[in-house]
């Protein structure tokens, strides 16, 4: 199984922390549910067709742009050229689980969708991205999309190896801003410490989907891929995995700050 990232071995002794994707979390569902054990292999996305038709991965993880017409309003066209789909063809996905891209691979949603939510500390005068030019940014080095959009609006991006480090840096003064999926901000402020730093910015950027692609020509695996991703979506395992990700992170700084946060 193919994916954009995979995160590198912890080195001998290192702390383990809890990476920036849930990829090798879903693929290890999708490998329980086969029944089968499962390789998460690093595939570049420029490789990814080739990878499938050369039978070097059977399914890959990918990024889309949910709405490519919605990046091109927010000024991300970057984001809106990297879309694997057209205008029409994104529509006919919402509506189809399995969408051909045209390209010789059929995309199949996981059911995750999600665009950077910023995490500051509750007392700042930040309420828009332009507030942020100049300022220091932080997020894990595989949240691409992060990287990107802070990047557009003139922040300083600090890249961190796993999300738990850039966010113990927003708390202990070390960045203005954090940066997660805001499908992971509202569990994450819900606990108690997250009290402090719950203030955020507008909306900016485009929605990306995580989807599943399989080349054109296997029907089966396309088939099977759709029907679990129904079950998916009916017992809100994306969901589940999320709210996860999220209370698994908040232990992770809890861990390793050194320094009371930056306000009180």
């Amino acid at each position: 199984m193919g994916v954009p990232y995979l995160a590198p071995e912890p080195a001998a002794g290192a702390k383990v922390r809890t990476p920036e994707r849930l990829d090798t979390v879903m693929a290890d569902r999708l490998g329980q549910q086969l029944g089968l054990p499962v390789k998460v292999v690093q595939v570049d996305p420029a490789r990814r067709l080739s990878a499938l038709a050369d039978g070097e991965v059977d399914v890959l993880i990918a990024d889309r742009v949910a709405d490519p017409g919605a990046a091109k309003r927010s000024g991300d066209l970057q984001a809106a050229a990297s879309s694997a789909m057209s205008s029409t063809q994104s529509a006919e996905s919402s509506l189809n689980p399995a969408t051909s891209d045209g390209a010789g691979s059929t995309a199949i949603s996981t059911g995750y969708a999600a665009r950077p939510k910023a995490i500051i500390r509750s007392d700042t005068k930040l309420r828009h991205w332009p507030d942020v030019k100049g300022l220091t940014v932080c997020m894990a080095s595989a949240a691409f999309q992060a990287q990107a959009l802070a990047t557009q609006w003139g922040a300083t991006v600090r890249p961190y190896r796993v999300p738990s480090d850039a966010l113990v840096a927003v708390r202990e003064g070390g960045c203005d801003v954090g940066l997660i999926d805001d499908l992971a901000w509202a569990p994450l402020m819900k606990f108690p410490e997250w009290k402090k730093f719950s203030s955020t910015l507008n909306e900016a950027g485009p929605r990306v989907e995580r989807v599943w692609l399989v080349a054109a020509n296997d029907r089966a695996t396309t088939a099977w891929l759709t029907d679990a991703m129904q079950q998916w979506r009916r017992e809100g395992v994306v969901r589940g995995m999320v709210d996860k990700w999220a209370r698994d992170v908040a232990f992770d700084v809890y861990l390793d700050q050194e320094v009371p946060d930056c306000h009180g």
